[in-house]
């Protein structure tokens, strides 16, 4: 694991590097694309990321005037995608978008076939999203502090679920146990889907999750809301507090989307498709969709999707080495 992790920090300074040293390779990539493209995504239709990767390969086929065909490659918490990603030919039709759950869950699975040092090539960043800290109704409190009280009167016998073991939802609800010194047991799920039934019926009593895909449980009376998790609120849920509001400063959390290529992408190529993203996510109409889900626009250039990537990959396996957190 250890080598898994230091290999993934080489590997982004090595790829901003190269990426960098060929800010001369603006060059014109003559008859890219000539065909269709794929963006492959490990979540199931419906979610924040089958909707960014949608939502921008329209928009990418538009500008480029060849077809970006979604595919959902469904399982262990994205790896899946990530796995065809990484098999696939370097020559600039295949891409995965994917969010830091599904990196950082198989750089922790012992299982995992991923090397990031050897498969990937980062292309940009795409979009960003808020979460929500939600409570099931039927537990005694109504706000951040009378949860956290509860909690400790009942240590860890306050279940929570997320989408999957080191996937996002997890990540940030043991840094915020961490913070908040309470003792909450983890339920995995097979995706955010089966856990989001499960919080809504009781079987389970709290979760962070996505706030578009939760929120109207919190308008419907079924959840109560506890806090966002943004440095600002949502204009989507501008009553509900963030959590560094209430005392929680260290629990900042961003949900975002980014797209990978494979390994040795050609530079040229890797450097048009992040600034046609650049270009795609910028559209009024796509900003306006964005925001709509609880989110907004972030394209990035190789080398800043790079380095937010070491940043964001440091923080959170840190935080897994700390608290015992493995994809298995």
């Amino acid at each position: 694991m250890l080598i898994k992790i230091t290999r993934f920090g080489l590997w982004l300074v090595a790829a901003a590097t190269l990426i960098t040293g060929h800010d001369a390779a603006t060059a014109q990539i003559t008859g890219y694309p000539s065909k269709p493209m794929r963006f492959l995504v490990g979540v199931a239709p419906g979610g924040g990321t089958d909707f960014a990767a949608r939502l921008i390969g329209a928009k990418l086929a538009e500008k480029c005037g060849q077809p970006v065909i979604t595919g959902n490659r469904t399982g262990a918490t994205g790896n899946i995608a990530l796995e065809l990603t990484a098999k696939a030919s370097p020559d600039g039709y295949t891409f995965v978008v994917f969010n830091i759950g599904h990196l950082t869950s198989a750089l922790l699975s012992r299982s995992s076939r991923i090397d990031a040092a050897r498969d990937f090539a980062p292309v940009s960043q795409i979009a960003t999203g808020t979460l929500i800290l939600v409570l099931h109704a039927g537990v005694p409190a109504r706000n951040l502090k009378e949860f956290i009280a509860y909690v400790r009167s009942k240590p860890g016998q306050i279940n929570y679920g997320s989408g999957g073991l080191a996937s996002n939802q997890h990540l940030a609800m043991e840094l915020f146990k961490r913070e908040a010194h309470i003792d909450l047991a983890h339920v995995p799920y097979k995706g955010t889907g089966p856990m989001a039934i499960d919080l809504v019926s009781g079987q389970i009593q709290v979760a962070i999750s996505n706030l578009l895909g939760f929120y109207p449980h919190v308008k419907a009376g079924r959840l109560t809301a506890l806090a966002v998790t943004t440095d600002k609120r949502s204009p989507l849920a501008p009553e509900v507090a963030t959590i560094a509001e209430l005392g929680y400063p260290k629990v900042q959390i961003d949900i975002w989307q980014g797209v990978l290529a494979p390994a040795k992408t050609p530079p040229a190529i890797i450097e048009k498709m992040s600034r046609s993203i650049a270009e795609a996510v910028a559209e009024p109409d796509v900003v306006q969709k964005l925001v709509a889900q609880g989110g907004g626009p972030a394209g990035t250039s190789p080398k800043a999707f790079g380095e937010f990537l070491r940043n964001e990959t440091s923080k959170w396996l840190t935080l897994a080495k700390e608290v015992n957190i493995t994809a298995d």
